[in-house]
């Protein structure tokens, strides 16, 4: 899955301009970034020992020293908090083992009772468990809506933003969406190196698209489970939703998207959700 500390730690220091810390630069340099030299220097640690870590002749280091690296290379808190996990020893790491993937029966009572919002629950790999027939309604009406039941049918949210036009079609800024999707996905990848489906998924998506191979091998990170993002939903039109992400009991993930009240937003939602009751079938 290529989720190394040598080649993290390679690419976050050449995305630092010397100038951007306050280093004097003479002439013309050879390589884009910070050189290795100055990150040892920095950081507070020998080059000869830096530059086995990019190397990956040493697999790990100390979080001490992990954490003087990331405040040079000005890690975010997502990115520092990544390059802990891949970097840390196995033995001071909590092992993970995968969640099964079944939806508690409380989990699926509590996605469908939720008629105003858009829910879903999504394990690690991102495969989408349950939906409730507004989030189906939203993001994927031409698939069955039946789909998140089987193995066989499940969707996976990474691989429908890249592999399923109508899905890629949703969004306004689907550049915008691709880099959140990658960025999470390796974010998460950091906690599952053992999981051979989770490389399976990688696998496949980097097979299938050469997007998503540039936006992988550019090591992106960042745990995405808040914001907004606006939808061009071939019913209801522009929309703009917020979204949420809450961990649940269970080890898997519930996916809210949600609106502000009162706003032509809610409207469109509440549309949508009318528009879905009017094409079910009544009693005979």
């Amino acid at each position: 899955m290529n989720v190394d500390l040598g080649n993290y730690l390679r690419r976050m220091r050449e995305r630092i301009q010397p100038e951007e810390i306050g280093l004097a630069t003479r002439g013309q340099r050879r390589v884009p970034g910070l050189r290795r030299e100055e990150v040892a220097a920095l950081a507070g640690v020998s080059q000869p020992y830096y530059t086995r870590l990019e190397q990956s002749q040493v697999p790990h280091a100390s979080p001490s020293v992990l954490l003087s690296i990331a405040r040079v290379l000005e890690l975010s808190q997502d990115e520092q908090d990544y390059l802990l996990r891949i970097g840390t020893p196995a033995p001071s790491r909590q092992s993970r083992e995968p969640v099964p993937d079944e939806v508690s029966p409380h989990t699926r009572v509590l996605v469908e009772s939720l008629n105003d919002v858009a829910a879903a629950v999504l394990n690690h790999r991102c495969d989408i468990l349950a939906w409730n027939p507004l989030y189906h309604r939203l993001i994927a009406p031409h698939l069955d809506v039946a789909a998140p039941g089987s193995p066989e049918t499940r969707p996976n949210v990474i691989k429908l933003n890249f592999l399923d036009e109508n899905v890629r079609g949703l969004y306004a800024d689907w550049s915008l969406e691709s880099l959140y999707n990658v960025s999470y996905l390796r974010y998460i990848a950091a906690g599952y190196r053992g999981d051979p489906r989770f490389a399976e998924l990688v696998g496949d998506l980097a097979i299938q698209s050469p997007e998503f191979v540039r936006l992988w091998t550019s090591q992106h990170v960042a745990n995405c489970t808040d914001g907004e993002k606006a939808l061009d939903h071939p019913v209801v039109g522009r929309i703009t939703l917020k979204y949420q992400t809450a961990a649940l009991q269970d080890g898997h993930l519930l996916k809210l998207y949600f609106t502000d009240p009162g706003s032509p937003d809610e409207a469109a939602l509440r549309l949508l959700g009318m528009d879905m009751e009017a094409e079910r079938p009544g009693p005979p």
